[in-house]
Parts: structure tokens; C-alpha cells; sequence
């Protein structure tokens, strides 16, 4: 008895013994887990405490763009300088850039100091300039300012810097619908002011490639509707002398029997309009629309929206979407070309001319007329 008693007081000793240090590690894992919980915690909230602080707590509005558009020229022109400002004003009301507008004039030794003048500022993210008047002098100015951005309009450019960028607008085109509008306006009997000559006018500020471009369309354009038509061409001289246009085109209504003149004058060809209208004749006007200024004898424009390129192209730009250093040429699918065809042109063309200018219209837009260009 004595043997069981002891065997089992000592087998009730390790039972206690195994259970006691059963619960210990029990309770030790529970404390363990609990101090690994607490460090847990305190590391992710140390982590959300620096993410806070890298992170800004307001986002900085950025800086709106700014752009200078320098115009080799003066405004005021009811035509090509202020068809220009119109797409750059257009782009401070709808995209909310900066702009500023400066006139150059019409003195060419002005244009290289004052466009250097302005990459010199380095206000402007910008510099927007015409024509192949100021191409040479931006080209030269890219290499020298580097990292300043230019865009040079209406112009053709052989060679271009990754801080420019250059379009051409297919006055051509253009010109080829100009060229239809006049021949099927010779060779109608139904407006009064034509007469049964087959002859159409042509005036241009000057001899250079730009304007012959002009030329060459409208030529194309018209022989389209009928080879015979005669075309006759004179140039102005400069872009101011508004009496010698009206001069010029006198000479070819009363001399020469042409029923319709296409200005492409500047400001000079609102004399070609003024000739026109007191001839009791027809014109053409230019860049934008002068229907109104003479209406039923300025019976449509040929639209050169050079304005709305500057705003398609700063509009790429502020998307980061304009290619940079490189030239393209924009015409009626991208609605930079095209013909006036307002309340008065349907008011004084007639219907038998809109409906053919929309059949060569769309065979243009798809490609069936191929029209040529000594330019591009």
C-alpha cells in the first residue's frame, strides 16, 4: 500500500507539473503575439505618418501658358493679320493661355531685334511668327535660344530645330475651289454681272512663291469647269497700296471683260473689292471672310483660317500632343481651307453654282481631284 500510495502521490505531481508549465507557454505565446500586434500597429502608423508628409496637402495649380504672337505686319487688315489674332485670341478665351499681341509693320529690318528681344525675356513659352518673312530669323534664333519654342505659320520651311515647329496651310486647295467658284460664275446666265466672256481675274500683293501658289490653284481650279476660261494675273506691288489694286482691277473689268476677280492682296485688295463692287462685278475675297463688305458682289471667300492652325497647334501643345521639330501641311480636313459659304453666299450665289461647288468640294475632301502644288 505504501508503494501505490507513493506511485501515485508521485505520478499526481508531474500531472500538476506538465499542466502547470502547459498554461505557462500558453500564456507566454498570448503575450508574444499581443507585443508583435502592438509593433505592427505602430510601424504602419509611422508609415501613414510619412506618406502623409510626402505627399503635398493642396495641389499647386500650374502656371497658364504664354504665348507672344508677333505679327509681321499691323492689325486691322479685315484679312490675313487679323484672321491671325483671331485664332490667338480665340486660344486665351477657350484654353485660358496668356497671350500677347505685338505688330511688327511693315519694316523687315525691325523683324530679327524684336523677336530676339523676345526669346531674350524668356516670358513666353511660346513665340508664334508668319510667313517666310520671319523663318530665317527664327531658325537662326532656335539654334541661339534653345530652350525656346517657336512656331512658324504659313510658311514652308526645308529645315526646322526640335524648337520649332512649322505648318503650311494649302492655300492651293484653297485656291482651287476659288478657281471653280470664278469659272462657273463667268460661264453663268443667271447673274446679272457676268457677260458672255469666258475671263477671270486674278490680283496678288506680290511675285513670290507663296502667292504664285495661290495663282496656281485657282488656275487649276478654274480649267477644271472649263479649259477655255481665261485667266489674267497682276500683282500690287506691296501690301498697303489699296488704289493700285482698285487700279489693277478696273483695267481687267472695263479692258479685259473679266466677270470676277480673286483678291489675294492683303490689305491692298480691299481695293480689288471696292473695283469690283463699283463695276457692278464680282469678287473673291481672301484669308477671311470679306462677304460682308461688299455684299452680292463679294460673292464668297476663300478662307485661309492661318488663326485657326495657331489655335490647333497651341491647343496640341498644352496636351503635350504637338510634334516639335517637325513641319506639316494643313488644308480642309483639318477645316484650315476652305470657301465662305454664309447667309449671303446663299443669299446671291445661285443655287445651280452652291450645288456644284459641294460635288467638287467633297471630291476634293476624298481625294478623286488631285490638285498640284510647286510648293509641297
Amino acid at each position: 500500500m505504501k508503494r501505490f500510495g507513493a506511485l501515485f502521490l508521485t505520478v499526481a505531481i508531474l500531472t500538476v507539473t506538465f499542466m502547470t508549465g502547459c498554461g505557462q507557454k500558453e500564456t507566454g505565446e498570448k503575450e508574444t503575439s499581443g507585443q508583435e500586434t502592438e509593433v505592427s500597429t505602430q510601424e504602419t502608423q509611422t508609415q501613414e505618418a510619412e506618406t502623409q508628409e510626402e505627399q503635398p496637402q493642396e495641389t499647386e495649380e500650374k502656371e497658364p501658358l504664354s504665348v507672344v504672337f508677333y505679327a509681321n505686319g499691323n492689325f486691322g487688315d479685315n484679312a490675313y493679320f487679323d484672321g491671325n489674332k483671331e485664332g490667338v485670341l480665340r486660344a486665351e478665351k477657350e484654353l485660358g493661355v496668356k497671350v500677347k499681341l505685338i505688330e511688327g509693320g511693315s519694316e523687315q529690318a525691325d523683324y530679327q531685334p524684336a523677336i530676339e528681344a523676345l526669346a531674350v525675356s524668356g516670358e513666353y513659352d511660346i513665340i508664334v511668327t508668319l510667313t517666310g518673312k520671319t523663318s530665317d530669323i527664327v531658325l537662326e534664333l532656335a539654334d541661339k535660344y534653345p530652350e525656346q519654342d517657336f512656331f512658324v505659320m504659313d510658311t514652308t520651311m526645308t529645315e526646322v530645330r526640335p524648337n520649332i515647329f512649322n505648318s503650311m496651310y494649302n492655300q492651293c486647295e484653297g485656291s482651287f475651289l476659288a478657281g471653280a467658284f470664278a469659272a462657273l460664275v463667268t460661264t453663268s446666265t443667271e447673274l446679272e454681272g457676268a457677260n458672255p466672256e469666258k475671263v477671270i481675274g486674278f490680283i496678288g500683293v506680290m511675285d513670290s512663291p507663296t502667292i504664285n501658289d495661290f495663282y496656281d490653284g485657282y488656275e487649276q481650279g478654274a480649267h477644271y469647269v472649263d479649259s477655255e476660261i481665261e485667266v489674267l494675273k497682276s500683282y500690287v506691288g506691296d501690301a498697303v497700296n489699296a488704289p493700285k489694286a482698285k487700279e489693277l482691277a478696273m483695267a481687267m473689268y472695263n479692258s479685259q471683260n473679266a466677270d470676277i476677280i480673286f483678291n489675294v492682296g492683303a490689305s491692298a485688295g480691299l481695293g480689288t473689292l471696292e473695283a469690283g463692287n463699283e463695276a457692278g462685278k464680282y469678287t473673291i475675297g481672301v484669308d477671311v471672310n470679306q462677304n460682308g463688305l461688299y455684299p452680292g458682289s463679294v460673292l464668297t471667300s476663300m478662307l485661309k483660317t492661318s488663326g485657326t492652325g495657331i489655335y490647333n497647334a497651341i491647343e496640341l501643345y498644352q496636351k503635350g500632343e504637338l510634334e516639335m521639330g517637325t513641319s506639316q501641311l494643313w488644308g480642309l480636313k483639318e477645316a484650315c481651307i476652305g470657301l465662305a459659304t454664309d447667309e449671303l453666299y446663299e443669299e446671291h450665289v445661285p443655287d445651280s453654282i452652291k450645288q456644284e461647288m459641294e460635288k467638287i468640294t467633297t471630291a476634293l475632301m476624298n481625294g478623286e481631284i488631285e490638285v498640284k502644288s510647286q510648293l509641297y
